[in-house]
C-alpha cells in the first residue's frame, strides 16, 4: 500500500507539471504529428448555448440465457433525443418507442462460451447501429426534424472474433457494413455523430504520451526529476487523465488504428480524445470518425464544437458527467431480470419441455 501511495503522489506531481506546461505538439517529429491533429496537449472549453438544438443518445440492452438444447438472446435499443431551451428541455422524443419491445434471437447450434459471448456482443452492437441508421433516415424524413448531435454508448470498435463459426463471422461483417453506412449517412445529413465510452480501461493515451514525453523533456529539462516511465507503466488512461484534466478540458485528439473496408478507410479515420465534463468524475472517452478530406484545422474545429455541445448536457451532477440522453437511453434500454424470467415462464408453459430448463446451479431450491 505504501508503494501504491508513493506512485500516486508521483503521478499527481507529474500530471500537475504537464498540465501547467501544456506542451506544444507542433514541434514533435513527423511520425508523431500524424498521431494527433491538435496543436496543444490540452484545450480549455466553454459549454455551448444549445438553445434550439436537438441532441440524442442511443443505448442498447442485452441479456442471454444458456438453456438445455438451445441458447436465447434478448436485445433492445432505443434513441432518446431532446430539444433544448436556455433553461430547460422543451421536448423529448423516443425511437422506436418510449418502451421498445424486446428482440428475441434463438441459437440451436452448440456454441462455445467464447462464441456465445461474441454472438451476444456483436448482435447487441448491430441492434444499436440499426436504430441509429433509422433515426437519421426514417425518423427524420417522416417528421421533417433534424438532429444536431447523436451520441452512442460505448465504442464503435468491435474486433473481428477469433472463431470458425460462420454465423458469427457473418454478423461481424454485417456490423462493419452497417457502421460504415451510418457514418456516411450522418455525414451526408449534417448530423454530428460520436461514441461515448463511460468506463475506459484502455491505455491508448498513456502509450502515446510515453512516445511523446522524451521530446517534451528535451524542451523542458526540469522534467528529468520525474520518473515518468515508471508512472506511465503503472497507469491506465483514466488514472492519469483524472489528474491531468480539469473540468471543461479535453485532451489532444489521437488516431485510433481500426481495420475498416478499404473504400471507407480512404474517406474516414477513427479518432479519440478524453473530455472531463464534471469536476469530480473521471473523463469520458469520445470517439468519432473524421473525414480525411478535411484540413487539420477543420478537424480540430469539429472536435471543439462537438466537445462544447457535449458539456452542457453532461453537467447536471458534479460527480457524474455522463450525457443526459445516454443516461436516459441506458435506463430505458436495460433488460431487467423480471422481464427475462417472465419470458422463460411463458416458454415453459407453452412448450412444457425440459429443454427449456436452465442449468442446475441457476435453479437450486435454496440460496446460500
Amino acid at each position: 500500500m505504501k508503494e501504491i501511495s508513493t506512485i500516486n503522489q508521483q503521478k499527481i506531481e507529474f500530471c500537475s507539471v504537464l498540465r501547467d506546461l501544456n506542451p506544444i505538439l507542433a514541434s514533435l517529429p513527423p511520425h508523431l504529428q500524424t498521431s494527433t491533429c491538435d496543436l496543444k496537449m490540452f484545450s480549455l472549453l466553454q459549454p455551448s448555448d444549445i438553445s434550439g438544438l436537438t441532441i440524442g443518445g442511443i443505448d442498447g440492452g442485452y441479456s442471454s440465457r444458456l438453456l438445455l438444447g438451445f441458447d436465447i438472446f434478448l436485445f433492445r435499443a432505443i434513441a432518446v433525443f431532446s430539444t433544448y431551451s436556455p433553461s430547460k428541455i422543451l421536448k423529448t422524443s423516443y425511437f422506436p418507442a418510449k418502451t421498445p419491445s424486446l428482440e428475441i434471437a434463438v441459437s440451436d447450434v452448440g456454441l462455445s462460451t467464447l462464441d456465445f459471448e461474441n454472438m451476444g456482443s456483436i448482435r447487441r452492437a448491430i441492434t444499436e447501429l440499426e436504430v441509429a441508421n433509422k433515426v437519421i433516415t426514417e425518423y427524420l424524413d417522416l417528421r421533417s426534424k433534424k438532429i444536431d448531435l447523436l451520441l452512442l454508448d460505448g465504442s464503435p470498435v468491435v474486433n473481428k472474433p477469433i472463431t470458425k463459426n460462420d454465423k458469427i463471422l457473418n454478423y461481424y461483417i454485417s456490423y462493419v457494413s452497417i457502421l460504415t453506412r451510418l457514418v456516411r449517412k450522418a455525414n451526408e445529413n449534417g448530423v454530428k455523430l460520436a461514441w461515448i465510452v463511460k468506463d475506459s480501461r484502455s491505455n491508448l493515451f498513456t502509450k502515446l504520451l510515453g512516445r511523446i514525453t522524451p521530446f517534451i523533456i528535451e524542451e523542458n529539462p526540469h522534467l528529468f526529476s520525474l520518473d515518468y516511465r515508471q508512472i506511465l507503466k503503472r497507469s491506465r488512461d483514466m488514472d492519469l487523465l483524472y489528474y491531468l484534466l480539469l473540468a471543461n478540458t479535453r485532451s489532444m485528439v489521437f488516431y485510433r488504428q481500426y481495420s475498416m473496408p478499404k473504400q471507407f478507410a480512404q474517406d474516414f479515420a477513427l479518432y479519440s480524445f478524453y473530455l472531463k465534463t464534471a469536476p469530480f468524475d473521471i473523463p469520458l472517452r469520445i470517439e468519432l470518425f473524421q473525414s480525411l478530406h478535411q484540413s487539420r484545422e477543420e478537424r480540430i474545429k469539429e472536435v471543439q464544437i462537438l466537445s462544447e455541445l457535449i458539456l452542457p448536457v453532461s453537467q447536471y451532477n458534479r460527480t457524474y458527467g455522463v450525457p443526459a440522453p445516454i443516461v436516459e437511453a441506458d435506463a430505458r434500454a436495460r433488460i431487467r431480470e423480471t422481464e427475462v424470467e417472465s419470458l422463460l415462464q411463458l416458454l415453459r408453459k407453452r412448450y412444457n419441455s425440459l429443454g427449456l430448463w436452465t442449468k442446475r446451479r441457476e435453479r437450486a431450491p435454496w440460496k446460500l
